[in-house]
C-alpha cells in the first residue's frame, strides 16, 4: 500500500460517506501504525498504543473501530485475556484495482484513472522534491567552499594569534631541565643515590623542573648526611618508606608517617618553622626557669 494514495482515496471516499471525527482520527492512527510496521496484513496492536497515537479514550476506540468495521474500512478480531486485538486495514487502492479487473480492458474505470493520476502526481512531486533538495545541497556546498576561500584577514590573524598562544603554552609545559644528563655528570655513589630519589619523585609526579632545584636537593642530602653516602642512603630510604614528599634528618625511633622534630626541609603548606634565634632564646628561657627551681 502507498501511504499518500490511501489518504487521498480515503478523503475521496468521505465525499459520499459519513464518519465521525473520532472515527477519522482512529483510521489515521491505525494507518500510521500500519505504515511504520511495513504494511503487514495482520497487526497485533495494544490499546495503549492506539490511545497514545489518537488521544482517544479506550471506550471511544472500542466504539469507533466497530463503526469502521461496519463501513468496510477495517476488520478486527478480539482475543481473550490480556492479548491484543488483531487489526486488518482494508486498502482503497486494492479495492479499486479489484473493481477495475471486472470491467472491460479497453475502458479503464474512474478509480483506475484516479489511482494512476495519483501515482503519477506522487512520482512528479517526489522527483521535484529530490531535485530541489539536491540543488539546495549543491548550493550549500558551493557557499561553504567560497566562504572558506574568502576567509576575512581578521579571522586569519586571530587564528594565528591563537596558534601562537597555544605554542607558547606548550613550550612552557615542557621542562628545559634534562635530568638524565645532569645525573650522568655526578660522581659515584651520589649518582646512584640521586637516581633512586629522582625515580621516586617521578612516581609521585613531582619531578624536578630545573637544575637549580636538583642541585639544592643534592646539597641538602649531603648536609643532612654529613657527606656520608651510607647515611644519605638511609635518609632516602626513610622518606620513601614513609611516603614523604621531602627529605628529613635521620632519627632513631621515628614514628612512621611523621617527620622528625616537626621540622621539614622543602616546606609544607601551612607549616611555620621557627628560626634558630627563636629556638636558642626558648632554650635560654627554659634554662633560667629550671635554675630558679633549684
Amino acid at each position: 500500500m502507498n501511504y499518500l494514495t490511501e489518504i487521498r482515496l480515503f478523503y475521496d471516499w468521505l465525499e459520499t460517506h459519513h464518519l465521525s471525527p473520532s472515527s477519522i482520527a482512529l483510521w489515521h492512527g491505525l494507518m500510521y501504525i500500519a505504515n511504520r510496521a511495513g504494511w503487514e496484513e495482520s497487526l497485533c496492536i495494544p490499546i495503549s498504543r492506539i490511545e497514545n497515537r489518537t488521544q482517544l479514550s479506550r471506550t471511544s476506540i472500542y466504539r469507533e473501530r466497530q463503526r469502521l468495521q461496519e463501513a468496510g474500512l477495517l476488520r478486527y478480531i478480539e482475543r481473550e485475556g490480556r492479548l491484543s486485538s488483531v487489526y486488518h486495514l482494508q486498502s482503497f487502492e486494492t479495492r479499486f484495482v479489484c473493481q477495475s479487473g471486472t470491467q472491460a480492458d479497453t475502458q479503464p474505470t474512474n478509480a483506475e484513472n484516479f489511482v494512476s493520476q495519483d501515482m503519477s502526481q506522487i512520482g512528479t512531486q517526489s522527483g521535484t522534491q529530490v531535485g530541489t533538495i539536491y540543488k539546495l545541497n549543491e548550493t550549500k556546498q558551493r557557499d561553504n567552499i567560497f566562504t572558506s576561500l574568502e576567509e576575512p584577514q581578521g579571522d586569519i590573524a586571530s587564528k594565528g594569534k591563537r596558534e601562537k598562544s597555544s605554542a607558547q603554552k606548550e613550550k612552557k609545559r615542557k621542562p628545559n631541565f634534562n635530568a638524565t644528563s645532569w645525573l650522568e655528570s655526578l660522581e659515584e655513589p651520589w649518582k646512584e643515590i640521586m637516581m633512586l630519589w629522582f625515580d621516586y619523585k617521578v612516581s609521585r609526579r613531582e619531578e624536578y623542573k630545573t637544575e637549580l632545584g636538583a642541585r639544592k636537593c643534592l646539597s641538602l642530602i649531603r648536609r643532612l648526611s654529613s657527606n656520608n653516602a651510607d647515611t644519605a642512603q638511609k635518609i632516602i630510604d626513610q622518606s620513601m618508606a614513609n611516603n614523604w614528599a621531602g627529605i628529613f634528618a635521620l632519627r632513631d625511633g621515628l614514628a612512621r608517617g611523621h617527620p622528625p622534630d616537626g621540622r621539614q626541609y622543602g616546606q609544607r603548606i601551612g607549616q611555620i618553622i621557627q628560626s634558630d634565634d627563636d629556638q636558642k632564646r626558648q632554650r635560654y628561657i627554659d634554662k633560667l626557669k629550671n635554675a630558679g627551681k633549684k
